[in-house]
């Protein structure tokens, strides 16, 4: 009986340390600001997270058996079953749950403000690259980042804009297409640098 009832106490115990645990947990998450304000994304098919959508290219997950395990079983122009390592590190840095396209044509005020994706998949460094597979190049990534930044001045205001942008984390993962599509592929490539001379170029 004794044993009974003190296992009964270290079971009611343990749940209030749990809720307690859980309460301060929730309370230090909602008073502490995430470390970064935003994440901007550059680069190609492991970061894109639907860019190629609003495009004319052959590049596209907008179709089965992408998107199964995404929230609402869709297909959103992800290369990948579910998320990409940006919405995971998005969502464990608590800036959002998933990172946006930036041509998204109905892009949020606060998707703005916590950052958007400029990559394309199948692109590059090399703008060669992008004329083999049409998609959209490191180069004018860079240039669809200017367009953001006028975009969220207008949000958000310059100042705040500028502090956004200063302190986000940015993300660039790009340069397998070079190669795939295009140093191994295009002769002209191979007749202008060797591997190391075209890695130090691009």
């Amino acid at each position: 009986m004794t044993t009974s009832i003190h296992f009964i106490v270290v079971v009611i115990l343990i749940y209030m340390i749990t809720i307690n645990a859980a309460a301060i947990s929730a309370t230090v998450t909602t008073l502490t600001p995430p470390k970064f304000p935003a994440i901007i994304v550059f680069g190609d098919s492991t970061v894109d997270t639907g860019n190629n959508n609003y495009i004319k290219s052959l590049f596209k997950a907008n179709m089965p058996p992408y998107g199964e395990n995404f929230p609402g079983h869709v297909p959103t122009g992800r290369f990948s079953y579910g998320k990409l390592v940006p919405d995971f590190i998005a969502s464990f840095l608590r800036i959002k749950d998933e990172v946006p396209p930036f041509l998204k044509p109905t892009l949020s005020e606060n998707e703005l403000r916590t950052g958007v994706s400029f990559a394309s998949a199948g692109s590059g460094f090399d703008d060669l690259t992008t004329r083999v597979s049409n998609v959209i190049p490191v180069s004018k990534q860079v240039d669809m980042f200017k367009s953001y930044v006028e975009k969220l001045n207008g949000v958000v205001g310059k100042d705040k804009a500028k502090n956004i942008i200063g302190e986000a984390l940015v993300i660039i993962s790009t340069g397998t297409n070079d190669f795939v599509f295009n140093f191994f592929d295009i002769p002209t490539r191979r007749l202008e640098f060797d591997i190391d001379g075209y890695q130090l170029k691009k």
